[in-house]
């Protein structure tokens, strides 16, 4: 077999050798012959075989290298050609590396500034060669220091290198934009853009439409008082629509204390409170109506008795013993409310939520005394409902919701234990690719103790992806890979406690971005967090620092969400965005 590039190199710098060696010493030992003709091998199992020092002392001053074996070395070209003709000379002056001749040793280590008398010239820092010189490398966010001799951060933060708030961290740095103001962070990962729907919901509106839940509080969306100088019966008519279970309908008589009626949805059914000569009653008939499809409702007064229609069969008859029409001072008067009662539901023959997330259109009440109502709802986009709807609550991307829920509790027999617990599931069909579904919010010190979002980069690998976060103040503990703009719904599932913490999407788990020991840290923080008040945010967080939290932006798109357990109803929430509608959703519309 014929010998390799290595072999030839090696005889052709024997025949220099022989050159340049004097006549007694011209011929060399057989072993030393052997050593430098055959190829060369490389002794991988050596500790520090891939540090530059060792491989210099092994492959140049030990024995003799070639200029590939040299290139391995230096592992770039000018370092290389500064190197090995000056290795050559060595040669020529002090012999071979077999003669171990110290002047040799000296002379090769002379060329390499890094391995030059002073080892620690870097210090904790890298040494490179250059030609004639060497320089101190550190890694990309720490510049050297050459007092120090170590490697100190760099504040990419004092360099402008963000558009907006910046957060500088070793190694490394964030740029952060004003989520609440609808900004993101650019492709750059530096500036800022504006936050753009991927997913076209079908926000319009039917202008011949009353939306009902429009009103936070429950207070009615529609007042009306009718006079009369007879007495007259009531009669009311509409189309309905909704998803929501339980709220009021409309309210028909004088005072709480006096004669009235309440029309309202409890577990999908009609209701019908009724209060007459101080005697309360409660009726409850006819089939699930909050399938989110339209029916025809009516209530009708004859001889005595209420009757009230779904569809045009009546599903409830009820006697009465008086008139809903009240005189006072010559007049009948009778006040009618929509979508709310002019008094608390605790006054009720039977409490029951009033806000009512449904939609109305065709009313006629009385005698069709209604054209200034459909004049007003004409004019006013937040009276009308959406043209087409599915289930679910619907976020704008301008507002949030919160609760006063608890999460730690003292284990029974164990003392003065606190466990706690975070179980979280929202089903989403999100609108846009960034902003926060979940969080919990210190209520005294407006720390963002834990959140859960939609954000459309990687903060670290700085990679521009679409991501779930789940993240303890600002450190991200766990993140999943998420497609949010194919207007389809997905399922993001969390569980912490003071053990773990686990995000999922769709069923498939999301990949830890802490070590064990950083995890139980940021957990500890949580834990510490919940032991004091806390308030539930969906979708949105309240006005805190753009850097509090990996995301500060507001959800857009439909959400369900339910938390230990327990579906949060709208309805319940402490405070809610009024353009939140809280049981119906825009359709997403078609593909074009």
């Amino acid at each position: 077999m014929p010998p390799g590039p290595a072999a030839a190199l090696g005889a052709a710098l024997l025949l220099l050798l022989l050159a340049s060696e004097p006549a007694h010493t011209v011929m060399l030992r057989a072993r030393e012959a052997a050593q430098f003709l055959r190829p060369r091998q490389r002794r991988a199992y050596q500790v520090f075989e891939e540090a530059k020092q060792g491989h210099l002392e092994r492959e140049c001053i030990e024995e003799l290298c070639s200029r590939e074996e040299a290139r391995e070395v230096f592992e770039n070209d000018p370092e290389t050609e500064y190197f090995y003709p000056r290795y050559l000379e060595c040669i020529g002056k002090h012999g071979s590396p077999y003669k171990k001749n110290p002047d040799f040793v000296t002379c090769v280590q002379n060329l390499d500034e890094c391995a030059d008398a002073d080892a620690g010239a870097c210090g904790e820092a890298r040494c490179q060669n250059l030609p004639g010189s060497y320089s101190c490398l550190c890694d990309e966010g720490y510049a050297f220091h050459s007092q120090e001799k170590a490697c100190r951060d760099v504040d990419e933060c004092a360099e402008g290198r963000c558009e907006q708030a910046c957060v500088n961290s070793p190694g490394s740095y964030t740029c952060h934009c004003d989520g609440r103001g609808g900004l993101k962070l650019s492709r750059d990962m530096s500036t800022c853009e504006d936050i753009l729907p991927c997913v076209p919901f079908n926000v319009a509106r039917s202008v011949k439409s009353l939306y009902l839940g429009r009103l936070f509080s429950g207070t009615p969306v529609i007042r009306l008082r009718f006079k009369r100088l007879q007495p007259t019966r009531l009669v009311a008519e509409f189309d309905f629509r909704t998803f929501d279970p339980e709220g009021v309908l409309f309210f028909a008589g004088g005072r709480r204390d006096s004669t009235w009626i309440v029309l309202g949805l409890r577990a999908g059914r009609l209701e019908l409170q009724l209060r007459y000569q101080g005697v309360g009653r409660v009726t409850s008939s006819g089939p699930v109506i909050n399938h989110g499809s339209w029916q025809t409702i009516s209530v009708e007064e004859l001889e005595r008795n209420l009757v009230i229609k779904v569809n045009k069969d009546a599903v409830m008859k009820i006697a009465v013993a008086g008139d809903l029409f009240q005189l006072d001072r010559g007049l009948y008067h009778l006040n009618l409310t929509v979508g709310g009662m002019p008094f608390k539901e605790r006054d009720l023959v039977q409490p029951m939520n009033p806000r009512l997330d449904g939609c109305l259109r065709s009313w006629h009440w009385l005698d069709g005394e209604d054209t200034t109502v459909q004049e007003t709802v004409k004019v006013n986009v937040k009276m009308q409902c959406f043209s087409v709807i599915e289930r679910g609550s619907f976020f704008p991307g301008s507002g949030f919701a919160f609760y006063s829920l608890e999460y730690a509790r003292t284990s029974p027999g164990v003392g003065t234990e606190t466990t706690w617990e975070i179980e979280a599931v929202a089903r989403i069909r999100p609108a846009a690719d960034t902003g926060v579904l979940l969080a919990l919010v210190g209520n005294d010190d407006q720390a963002v103790a834990l959140s859960v979002a939609l954000v459309d980069y990687h903060s670290t690998k700085k990679l521009k992806k679409q991501l779930v976060v789940l993240a303890v103040e600002s450190v991200t503990l766990v993140l999943m890979e998420i497609k949010v703009c194919d207007g389809q719904e997905h399922v993001v599932t969390v569980s912490v406690n003071k053990d773990e913490a686990t995000l999922e999407v769709d069923g498939t788990k999301g990949q830890s971005e802490v070590s064990p020991a950083g995890l139980q840290e940021r957990l500890a923080v949580l834990g510490g967090h919940l032991r004091g008040s806390v308030l539930t945010f969906v979708g949105g967080l309240p006005d805190v620092p753009v850097t509090s939290a990996p995301v500060t932006a507001f959800y857009r798109g439909c959400m369900t969400l339910e938390v230990n357990r327990k579906v949060l109803d709208l309805d319940e929430a402490a405070y809610k965005h009024s353009d939140i509608t809280a049981h119906s959703c825009p359709a997403v519309e078609p593909a074009a």
